[in-house]
């Protein structure tokens, strides 16, 4: 088993460059032993100490799989049409409602919409809308209309 450690850095992170040149040592300055604190002066036997003169400084970096990322708007101009439909054409889009209004799960769906159970309509103080069915004289159309009463109740 193989332990690989792979530091990615920057270049621009590193910090100033060091120069390092190698040349004799010089002596800058010599101060000779004080005999009086070599009296003062106890051997312990052992020692064992740990001296850090620099600042304790840690770093962690943990590099992942990557994962793309893809953010898309949507210009909601006139309801959600089917892509088939132009909502700018006005004979495509009533086509498709009557289409839709036929259908019995929308009828079902917008009924159970309108009707509230009567427990919480008789807390409620707001009027609510309630659905009815009504039949235009002569053409065989169903109309759905909604009335506004109090707590649910057709005026």
């Amino acid at each position: 088993m193989e332990i690989v450690y792979v530091y990615v850095k920057k270049r621009s992170e590193f910090g100033k460059q060091c120069n390092f040149s190698d040349h004799q040592a010089e002596l800058n300055i010599d101060i000779p032993p004080s005999p009086e604190l070599a009296k003062q002066f106890v051997e312990r036997n052992p020692v064992d100490t740990g001296i850090q003169c620099s600042v304790s400084m840690s770093e962690h970096e943990a590099n992942t799989e990557r994962f793309e990322m893809e953010t898309r708007g949507v210009n909601h101009v006139e309801g959600g049409w089917p892509k088939d439909v132009n909502p700018l054409e006005l004979e495509q889009t009533i086509r498709f409602r009557k289409k839709v209004e036929k259908d019995e799960n929308y009828i079902n769906t917008i009924m159970q919409l309108g009707s509230r159970s009567p427990g919480y309509q008789a807390d409620s103080h707001t009027p609510v809308l309630a659905p009815g069915w009504q039949q235009e004289a002569g053409r065989g159309i169903f109309v759905l209309g909604f009335s506004a009463g109090p707590r649910g109740h057709e005026q």
